[in-house]
């Protein structure tokens, strides 16, 4: 018989289907053997969390093949904060009280603002 191994903050199948029927989808953020239970973005905290992300693009002479790009990972922590704060279902607390758990998760949850892809057309 295979043992089942839990991790820390794990809800029943029933709790999580209760939430499905409430927000929709449900994710799971697994860390370190623990379990944070966040639901779909929902607009505003999508866009907040975009408002977070910001990326510089130049041309600039004198680099090696004359682009540069420039990432900030601390404003990529704050969109997956927006996720885990806003999103927040469940799961263990440790990873809200603990750095490094809350970093790693808001690094994952950052994962779950997706765009699609659009385009425009002239008429």
């Amino acid at each position: 018989m295979k043992e089942v191994i839990k991790l820390i903050g794990e809800v029943s199948t029933e709790q999580i289907e209760k939430w499905k029927a409430k927000y929709g989808k449900v994710h799971g953020v697994v860390v370190d053997g623990h379990i944070a239970y966040v639901r779909k973005p929902d607009r505003a905290t999508v866009s907040y969390a975009l408002s977070q992300l910001s990326f510089r693009m130049s041309t600039e002479k004198g680099s090696d093949d004359g682009q540069s790009l420039e990432m900030n990972m601390g404003k990529l922590l704050k969109q997956g904060e927006a996720v885990m704060t806003n999103c927040w279902l469940g799961g263990s607390e440790e990873i809200k009280a603990e750095a490094e758990l809350w970093t790693a998760a808001c690094m994952k949850a950052g994962e779950l603002i997706e765009m699609k892809e659009a385009e425009l057309k002239n008429f």
